[in-house]
């Protein structure tokens, strides 16, 4: 409970400076992800926000929202911020790769700033905006089911199957597991949900439940011995076959 007041402090912080640092360009601010989710784990998860301009932003506005939250004395009650800024023009744009104004990340070893400006896009939005769309939460401005666009399911799934692939060449065993029990139920019954909930499901449909419970306890800081390399393969196969059999029927 305390580690969820930190979170909703933190994000109205976010969504002060951002307003301070926009005025009247800013439309909305949105929170997705596990912290939209009731799926976020003290001090392991991103805090992962969106937020929408009513036009381009200015090389000062650039430099004002970069400068603010990098800030090194603003805390974060987790792994860190990741925030991207994108223009309610764009999301009218229908593409694989959408383009973005602004890219902030706080996360410690991967602190950056990435102006959008010339940038070919990010793939990463597409899961962003289906996701914000569906259970994400407004700090700022019209719901988000207003704001962001329904994406296409076809390409829903091709962009689990690159997160799949991400994750299991740069994540723990643990995650790669859950990300893709979220995966397979998407494929499954086209529901969007937190790894928590993948999980859970995929312990119904008992689909390897012990192996899942392994890399519950884990994710959530509470380990005996967690999973391994190869048993995170096997489910990133059979979320990949679930994916793309799936694709196949769209």
């Amino acid at each position: 409970m305390e580690a969820n007041r930190k979170v909703i402090g933190f994000t109205k912080d976010v969504t002060r400076r951002l307003q301070g640092a926009l005025g009247d360009a800013l439309l909305g601010v949105y929170v997705h992800g596990s912290a939209a989710m009731d799926a976020f784990v003290y001090p392991a998860s991103d805090i992962d926000m969106l937020a929408v301009t009513t036009r381009e932003l200015t090389d000062e506005e650039r430099r004002k929202v970069g400068e603010d939250l990098l800030d090194p004395e603003m805390p974060c009650p987790g792994a860190g911020l990741e925030l991207t800024v994108v223009t309610d023009e764009s999301l009218n744009v229908p593409s694989q790769s959408p383009a973005f104004e602004l890219h902030v990340c706080t996360v410690p070893g991967n602190r950056k700033f990435v102006d959008g400006r010339g940038h070919p896009g990010d793939p990463d939005l597409v899961l962003h905006y289906t996701v914000c769309r569906a259970r994400g939460v407004a700090r700022l401005g019209p719901p988000p089911e207003e704001v962001f666009p329904l994406i296409d399911r076809a390409w829903v799934l091709e962009a689990m199957l690159d997160e799949l692939v991400w994750a299991y060449e740069h994540a723990t065993p643990a995650y790669t597991i859950l990300n893709a029990c979220r995966a397979i139920q998407y494929a499954d019954t086209g529901e969007l949900v937190s790894k928590f909930e993948g999980a859970r499901w995929m312990i119904e449909q008992r689909r390897r439940p012990m192996i899942v419970q392994i890399a519950l306890r884990e994710h959530r800081g509470r380990p005996k011995s967690g999973p391994t390399r190869e048993q995170a393969k096997w489910f990133v196969d059979f979320a990949t076959e679930r994916l793309s059999a799936a694709l196949d029927d769209e």
